[in-house]
């Protein structure tokens, strides 16, 4: 899985970036079909803009859009949204190939 962090702005110390990334890196757990995952950081007035996109292999590209007051908020509330939905995301993928294995059948 290929990760990029960006940083829009220089707002944020550039340590955070591999903070972000590694996180961004223990989300593959829930989805090992993730080809790319991207997230964007930005400040936005007096809050605070995470957005993690993941780009799954033969499916959809999943976005976890968050705006909050405090950083640490809004990149823990992004890395929830995204964990959720690579598991839901993994679980209808085993759904399809279910169904389909037993319509051959």
């Amino acid at each position: 899985m290929r990760t990029q962090v960006s940083i829009l702005h220089h707002d944020y110390p550039s340590r955070l970036r591999e903070h972000v990334r590694g996180k961004m890196e223990a989300l593959e757990r829930f989805n090992h079909h993730v080809t790319t995952m991207t997230a964007r950081l930005e400040r936005e007035g007096n809050g605070h803009r995470v957005e993690i996109v993941a780009q799954i292999a033969h499916g959809p590209t999943l976005v976890a859009d968050v705006c909050m007051d405090v950083f640490e908020a809004a990149l823990e509330e992004a890395l929830d949204r995204m964990a959720r939905s690579l598991k839901r995301s993994n679980r209808k993928r085993g759904l399809e190939r279910r169904r389909s294995a037993h319509k051959s059948a």
